[in-house]
């Protein structure tokens, strides 16, 4: 690998304010797309903005008939939630098969939306559920 700045935000406001006027900077959550791609010289940010402390990011509620799932919920926390094993059983059983243990307790499924390889899991779930994927520019 090679060098880079490291940087860990405690809110969102913090994490998009690293981003501005640097285009060269990764969010890091789980880090099992990002990494192996900075390794392989793939992908070489100048820095990455950890995002794991971002309590908005690490959540998970229910509202009604209305889920939402913070981006940096890794899979096997989607898999094991009683919210989301009451709302949409189906998005914790694909939670759970995503890759192995490890790849479930590192993997988040905000990273494995920004990444949008289309083989992955979440991607095309978002799609079949018409779900809204809600970032600080868009919806």
């Amino acid at each position: 690998m090679y060098s880079f700045d490291y940087q860990r935000a405690d809110e969102a406001k913090a994490a998009v304010a690293a981003l501005s006027g640097n285009d060269d900077v990764k969010f890091l959550a789980g880090g099992q797309s990002l990494l192996p791609t900075m390794r392989l010289r793939l992908a070489q940010p100048s820095a990455l903005v950890d995002v794991t402390r971002i309590a908005s990011m690490k959540s998970i509620a229910l509202d009604g008939d209305k889920l939402t799932i913070g981006g940096a919920m890794c899979h096997a926390d989607v898999a094991s939630n009683a919210d989301v094993k009451k709302a949409l059983p189906g998005l914790a059983d694909l939670a759970g098969r995503i890759g192995d243990r490890q790849v479930r307790e590192r993997g988040t499924i905000g990273g494995s939306l920004a990444n949008d390889d289309p083989a992955a899991c979440y991607p095309s779930a978002v799609l079949a559920l018409n779900a809204t994927v809600v970032t600080d520019r868009r919806r």
